[in-house]
């Protein structure tokens, strides 16, 4: 405990004198040249401003739902790639709708019409038997905004 206060106060008297010459040279910064290690504080100020890196308020980037969780996409989950298929028309939501990024959409098309092929999934409707899976995204409520130019 003693050694920590006096450690503590030989710090200060070392801080004291540059905090004098900081004032004495703001006063004087036309007339005298100013020594850079007179300009340094020291790190035990509490009153030093704290760097912060990068910006605080940023917002996090968003991912897309299968780049977040992880999901690789496979010709035989048909249950997955129903979700992503229209109810009525069996076509392929868009990305604007679904949320995904330019490479997963792609993937997805090209996994569901592989999916197709192979018979794991119908053509033109969507399996009556996944009606009820509960939805990863509302088509009447897009995540993004689209231009429909």
């Amino acid at each position: 405990m003693i050694l920590r206060v006096s450690a503590a106060l030989i710090r200060l008297a070392r801080c004291q004198p540059a905090v004098q010459r900081c004032t004495q040279l703001r006063a004087l910064s036309t007339f005298l040249e100013t020594e850079p290690t007179a300009l340094k504080s020291c790190d035990s100020d509490p009153d030093a401003p704290v760097e912060i890196e990068g910006n605080p308020y940023k917002k996090e980037d968003r991912k897309c739902l299968l780049c977040r969780t992880g999901i690789e996409l496979d010709y035989k989950n048909a249950r997955l790639l129903q979700q992503f298929v229209s109810t009525f028309s069996g076509r392929v939501y868009d990305r604007h709708i679904t949320g995904l990024c330019d490479h997963q959409q792609k993937k997805l098309v090209e996994t569901i019409a592989l999916s197709r092929k192979a018979g794991y999934m119908p053509v033109f409707v969507k399996d009556p038997k996944y009606t009820r899976d509960p939805k990863l995204f509302d088509p009447l409520k897009p995540i993004r905004p689209h231009s429909f130019a």
